[in-house]
């Protein structure tokens, strides 16, 4: 086929994806609600989508130009080194990564079981992977444990997509969100600094509500009194709002009695619905919380039926916030625990039957 034929065929398939790239970029936009992991896997598409449709303009205009194409070749082979490497890079990085991040989070935060998570997660894989590489080097006798053994990338792969599709909503949700805009911001209260002052965490939470609130923004501050504080949560964010960072007494609120994520947003609603308020549109709200926080209290806010429409994080520091979106994330898996074990169940229950089946065609044929 000449190259004229492999540009016409070229260009349609970069017109198909084009197209569907402004399908899945509808999509989002149109969708209602963000609080959902849809937003994930319509990004997911999109970004593949655009992707190919980029290198499908660039490989026309490589196979249209031949003699003039140095840039395109030149961008074709950046392209092909980071996808080669990339995975090999990461393969370096990332351990490295957890070991400076788990020591800072160790020397800097409580020593805790939940601040070694990354090196438990890595080490877990670690030992699995020796593990699947060992049934590798077995014997054709060992065939029914070869099949099962394919299990661990099968379901590597499920984790991995269930994990880049919650990495996606949280970064496209933090972008949307800061177009919306409401009347009430709620900040989620956190532990305090020896039983009554707000630490860097929880301060960070209030700056973020703070620095993006207008001339009728009102703070509401949630957060009861836990058993070794002197006082409670909100009274300690208003003062520090007021003290600290000068914002008027008279447009915030308290609620002192929540102790969870959950009493938080519902005790924070209920205290907006009593306000007298001149339109119902004004029972919406912003909530602020922790960065890494941000998204699965929105799908909390969702799954409750809140008017909670989107939410801001506070900075945190990177070697806490690596840990504790894993943690988000294992916390979102759990909420649908159902689904997941229905999946990783059939995944299993296919791998165990072909395993049979595999094991007596090998006895069959007299093995």
């Amino acid at each position: 086929m000449d190259d004229f034929g492999l540009f016409i065929i070229g260009l349609i398939l970069t017109a198909i994806f084009a197209g569907l790239t402004f399908l899945f970029w509808w999509k989002i936009r149109k969708l209602k609600d963000l609080r959902t992991l849809r937003l994930g896997r319509l990004s997911f598409f999109y970004l593949i989508c655009l992707w190919i449709t980029l290198n499908g303009i660039l490989g026309s205009v490589i196979v249209w130009s031949p003699h003039h194409n140095g840039i395109g070749l030149l961008l074709l082979v950046g392209e092909i080194t980071v996808l080669g490497l990339g995975p090999v890079l990461i393969g370096l990085i990332v351990p490295i990564a957890i070991v400076i991040l788990t020591i800072k989070m160790w020397r800097r935060e409580s020593k805790s079981v939940g601040n070694l998570l990354l090196p438990i997660i890595v080490l877990f894989f670690a030992l699995i992977d020796w593990l699947y590489l060992s049934v590798g080097r077995l014997s054709l006798d060992w065939v029914w444990l070869h099949v099962l053994s394919y299990v661990f990338p099968v379901l590597s792969i499920y984790l991995a997509w269930q994990f880049g599709i919650f990495f996606l909503s949280s970064w496209v949700y933090g972008r949307r969100v800061r177009k919306l805009s409401a009347v009430y911001f709620v900040v989620l209260g956190s532990g305090l600094v020896a039983g009554e002052r707000v630490g860097v965490l929880l301060g960070n939470r209030i700056r973020a509500a703070v620095r993006v609130a207008k001339e009728d923004t009102i703070l509401i501050f949630s957060g009861g009194q836990g058993p070794d504080e002197k006082i409670s949560e909100a009274a300690a964010m208003q003062k520090f709002a007021v003290e600290e960072l000068g914002f008027p007494i008279e447009r915030t609120l308290t609620e002192e009695k929540s102790r969870t994520t959950y009493e938080n947003l519902v005790f924070s609603d209920k205290l907006i619905d009593k306000q007298d308020l001149t339109e119902p549109s004004n029972h919406k709200f912003m909530f602020f919380t922790s960065d890494y926080h941000v998204f699965r209290a929105a799908l909390f806010a969702a799954r409750l039926k809140l008017t909670a429409q989107g939410g801001r994080g506070g900075k945190t520091a990177m070697y806490y916030r690596v840990p504790a979106f894993i943690r988000e994330f294992i916390a979102v898996m759990n909420s649908e625990r159902k689904k997941h074990i229905i999946w990783v169940g059939l995944i299993v229950g296919i791998f165990i039957i072909w395993a049979i089946v595999a094991e007596l065609i090998y006895l069959k044929n007299g093995h």
